[in-house]
Order: structure tokens, then C-alpha cells, then sequence
């Protein structure tokens, strides 16, 4: 089998590894004081033998050509590649596969280790009508990966790029590198910091996603305020289109026209596979400080914030939490071992009540600064300052090392709650700070309401994770108990209600999670008849036939 999986096929993460509740006995009370949680899970996903394959679309005949055309070893027609390749990682991809719906699968996979292999592989297709979709680490949340083919089409295909992985060259001196697409996160940051230098990109889904999937999807890193999101990374790309090779020029800035990067970046693989780009590095800093602080609403908590990111520092991190995701953060907080460690944890809980930080109103704050020591220390100090009439309380180093050593688990906790089927699903979107709070408001009500209509229970959950000068994203989390075998039905409506109400309340659709499948419907209130008329023309001259990631990005 050629899939050489990284992760579960039907969730997230480490197939061996699973989110630790043990030594967490707040959350299970917390979670049921809220939602009306089955009393044991029943809902797991099923063996891979027991899923009922749709009949293969793509002719033999047609494949044994490709076949022809490639090395040996490089094409994958079995059950673990198909059923591996055919979804994401949303909530959406992952209740499909447990209640084992699997309309369409890909015909075959596809391993390229050249660019040449690419060429070969876009030939064939466009030659006989076959769909292709370009795959990285497959955690795609928003359907940019799903297995979907026009009607048009006479078969579909995945290309996955983990052979072409290597790094090909540092400038050490520039603080650039050539690397293929295919490389995932790990192996890329690691080989980075044996020669002093990192890109600083570390999405949640780091471990399991590669630079290819970052720059499709225009991904955010968790260190973004500091170091950009990934347009600001990349200096030059190489795309493998079915028309030609575009190969973008390497400059730091340029005034050449328009600038071509910020078309491929990302454009979600409908114009072609990504095969290397240069990436712009940064050395590695020589402090990192991490600190966690409490204030006592949002509203405090939003405008500190702002009054930081105009002040002209960049912090690397700032994760601010509302109200009803900091009381799920202290839920999820381990017990202290002991009698008198445990009795001093409650009776520091009831302190901060009785100084005003309030459960139904404080705001849990993640605050993070990277750079050369001095320099760490003298923006700590203005920040201080800044925050004086806040009064917010220290929570510390040692809380904000425990969310930084363990600020990759979150998705994995997905899949425990999915065990009892529970809706779990994030939106995520941006605005200015003038429009913050309505923006603010108009998601959680239409959530809420969604949820209200159709008689079941609800949480929403908000955090600020990428802060700019003139405004920042909003993150939501929705929790819900759907009723048994309406999973997939609940899921639309409360998707609908909450981006009907975010383009209304004029957020973006995505900050940073791209449009896929899913946010489509959208993106004609997002871009004018003009901006849609040139991105078509666009994907007519690379792609003209029209086989790359079917049905992504570009709206009906």
C-alpha cells in the first residue's frame, strides 16, 4: 500500500495517540452541566473493510496508460489508498466517514517524486478528462481536499506529494530556502534549525500538514502577529499547471506588475500543483517569552490588545479567550496532586471571583514575545505599562508553557467528543476593530439561534488569534449534541446561519482556512462580478480544461 499514512484516516493526529482526560476531572461536569451528553460513546468509526466502495469510475485502460507513463511504484488503486485520500479533517469530512458514507472515492493515487512526474500525470489527465486533486497532509477543514468530480469528468485522481520533500537549498545569507511542496511541518523546521535559521509557521495542524498545503490554503500560524501569515513567507513559487510551468521571479520586492505570488498563494490547487517555492526564513530567536494573564471581561481584554498591536510591538502570539471559552480552558486544567495542593487550586479559583474576575465575564489571555533578549525584555516592559489600567492577574510563565507544550492536542479531543456524537466545528473570520463587536455578536447569536430552532443544545466558544493594527480574526468553536442520524443536517444549518451572519456582519468568510467545499456559497458576496470574472480567466489559462481540484474555491 502506498498511502504510508501519517495519521488516522478517520481523525486526527497519531494513530496510537488519543486526548488524556485522565488527570482532568473538571470537564466531564462542566460539559454535562452545559449539554445533554449521552451517558457512553457509541459512536465509532468502522473498519475500513466494512465500508462499501463506490465501483471504480476511471477505465482500466485509461489507467494502464498513466501507468505507462510513470515509474513503477508510484500508482495506488487499493481500499486504505482510496478511503485515506477521499476526505479532510472537518467535522463534516469525519462524521461522513463514521457513519461510513462514501459516495465518491479517487480512482487512484498518485505518488510523483519529479516535477516531470507531475507534467506526465497533468498530460494524461487533460488528455482524458480525469479530475485531479493536489494533496499535502490532507487537513483540509473547509472540503479542499474532498474527493469530488464534475460530471464532465471521466475519472478522478489524487496527486500526493510527500515523496517530494526535501529541502534543496538554504541561503543562509539571504535567510531564504528552496523546498518542495511536499515537505510536512516537522521534518521542515527541523532541518531548518541545524543550521540557525526557521520559518516560525506552526499552525495547529503543524504535525500533519506540508509547506505545499500552507501556501494553498494562505494558512496562519500560531506565531502570525509576529511573522506573517504564509503570503508574507513566500518569495517565489514553482506551479506545475496543465497549460505550463509558472515560475515566479525571486526578489525581495518588486514592481513588476502585479505580483503573481499572491495569486498561487492561496488558490486551493485549482490552477495546478505546486511542486517548490522559496520561502523567506528568519534566524532563530534567541528568547522566547510566554505569559498568561486574566482580565475581567472580554471587552477589557479586546482593548488591551488593540492598544498593543497599534503601539507598534509584534507579539508573536496573542490568543485572547471570551468568557465562555476560558471557563472551557479552566475545565480542561489538571488537578493538583495532593489534599493541600488541590484545596489551595479551589481556594485560588474562589480569590480571583472575589476580585472581581467573574466566570460569566473574565478573559483568559495567551501573550507570547520572541526575538533577541534585550528586546523581548524592553516590549514586556511598555506592555506592562500599557496594561496597568487593566489590572489584569499574572497568571505566569508556567500556565502559558502548558498551553505552548501542548498547543497542538486540541484536535484530538474532536475526535473523544465525536465518540459520543457531538458536533464539533470551528468558523473562523476577520475584521476591523471598529466592527469587532458586532461582528462579535452577530456570530454567536446566529449560532445560538441556530441551535434554539433546531431543539438542541449549544456552546460557542470565541477567541482573538491574529491581531493586526487595524483589526483581528475571531475564532469559533460550536459544541452541540445534534440529534442521532440528523448529524449532517444539523451540521448545514448552524454552518449556514453562522457564515450567513458573518458576511452579513462584514467578516471575512476565512482568515485563514480557505474556501474549499464548503465556503463557496459565499465567496460571491466576498468578491465582486469583476475579481470572480478574473480569477475564472485565470484558471481558463492555466487550466483549461478545467480538471484541477474540481469544484473548489470558485463558487457555481
Amino acid at each position: 500500500m502506498g498511502t504510508n499514512m501519517r495519521s488516522k484516516w478517520w481523525g486526527w493526529g497519531a494513530p496510537e495517540k488519543s486526548y488524556d482526560l485522565s488527570r482532568k476531572p473538571y470537564f466531564w461536569p462542566y460539559l454535562n452541566n452545559r449539554l445533554d451528553i449521552p451517558e457512553n460513546p457509541f459512536l465509532f468509526p468502522p473498519s475500513m473493510e466494512k465500508i462499501d466502495l463506490p465501483p471504480t469510475y476511471l477505465p482500466v485502460n485509461t489507467l494502464n496508460r498513466l501507468k505507462s507513463r510513470l515509474p513503477p511504484g508510484q500508482i495506488f488503486t487499493d481500499r486504505e489508498s482510496k478511503l485515506t485520500h477521499t476526505y479532510g479533517k472537518s467535522y463534516h469530512d469525519l462524521i461522513r466517514i463514521r457513519r461510513a458514507i462514501f459516495p465518491v472515492v479517487p480512482d487512484a493515487v498518485v505518488y510523483p517524486e519529479t516535477e516531470e512526474d507531475i507534467q506526465a500525470v497533468l498530460r494524461w489527465a487533460k488528455e482524458n478528462g480525469v479530475g485531479v486533486i493536489p494533496w499535502g497532509g490532507g487537513t483540509s477543514v473547509v472540503g479542499g481536499v474532498e474527493a469530488f468530480r464534475l460530471k464532465s469528468q471521466d475519472g478522478l485522481i489524487v496527486i500526493d506529494l510527500r515523496r517530494m520533500n526535501r529541502i534543496l537549498k538554504i541561503h543562509k545569507e539571504s535567510l531564504l530556502a528552496d523546498v518542495q511542496a511536499g515537505i510536512f511541518g516537522p521534518e521542515l523546521e527541523e532541518q531548518l534549525q541545524e543550521k540557525g535559521v526557521t520559518l516560525a509557521h506552526y499552525p495547529e495542524s503543524f504535525e500533519y500538514s506540508t509547506l505545499g498545503g500552507w501556501i494553498a490554503a494562505r494558512s496562519a500560524g500560531q506565531q502570525s502577529t509576529r511573522y506573517g501569515k504564509m503570503e508574507d513567507m513566500v518569495e517565489s513559487v514553482r506551479l506545475i499547471t496543465p497549460a505550463a510551468i509558472l515560475e515566479t521571479p525571486c526578489f525581495p520586492a518588486a514592481a513588476n506588475g502585479p505580483d503573481i505570488n499572491q495569486i498561487v498563494v492561496g488558490s486551493e490547487g485549482i490552477l495546478g500543483v505546486l511542486s517548490q517555492a522559496r520561502i523567506r526564513l528568519k534566524v532563530i530567536p534567541g528568547r522566547k517569552f510566554y505569559t498568561a494573564l486574566l482580565f475581567r471581561s472580554f471587552e477589557e481584554g479586546v482593548e488591551a490588545v488593540r492598544k498593543i498591536m497599534q503601539s507598534g510591538i509584534k507579539p508573536a502570539t496573542v490568543r485572547l479567550s471570551d468568557a465562555d471559552e476560558t471557563e472551557f480552558v479552566f475545565a480542561l486544567r489538571e488537578a493538583k496532586s495532593g489534599r493541600f495542593s488541590s484545596s489551595l487550586q479551589k481556594f485560588g479559583m474562589k480569590i480571583l471571583g472575589m476580585k472581581g474576575f467573574l466566570p460569566e465575564k473574565r478573559a483568559f489571555l495567551i501573550l507570547g514575545l520572541e526575538g533577541e533578549a534585550t528586546s523581548v525584555r524592553n516590549e514586556w516592559r511598555r506592555i506592562v505599562k500599557m496594561l496597568h489600567p487593566f489590572s489584569p492577574f499574572k497568571l505566569g510563565e508556567k500556565t502559558a508553557r502548558q498551553w505552548y507544550d501542548h498547543r497542538f492536542e486540541n484536535p484530538y479531543l474532536r475526535d473523544t467528543l465525536m465518540n459520543y456524537d457531538l458536533l464539533v466545528d470551528t468558523l473562523e473570520t476577520a475584521t476591523e476593530w471598529e466592527n469587532l463587536w458586532n461582528l462579535y455578536r452577530a456570530g454567536r447569536t446566529a449560532v445560538l439561534s441556530a441551535c434554539d430552532t433546531l431543539q438542541i443544545k449549544g456552546i460557542v466558544t470565541v477567541h482573538l488569534s491574529h491581531a493586526y493594527p487595524t483589526g483581528s480574526s475571531l475564532y469559533f468553536i460550536i459544541l452541540a449534541v445534534p440529534h442521532v442520524g440528523k448529524e449532517l443536517e444539523e451540521w448545514w444549518e448552524i454552518k449556514k446561519a453562522a457564515s450567513d451572519a458573518i458576511v452579513s456582519a462584514g467578516g471575512t468568510i476565512s482568515h485563514h482556512h480557505g474556501i474549499g467545499l464548503d465556503h463557496r456559497p459565499w465567496l460571491k458576496q466576498q468578491m465582486d462580478g469583476t475579481s470572480l470574472r478574473l480569477l475564472r480567466q485565470i484558471k481558463q489559462t492555466l487550466d483549461p480544461n478545467g480538471i484541477m481540484n474540481p469544484g473548489k474555491l470558485l463558487p457555481d
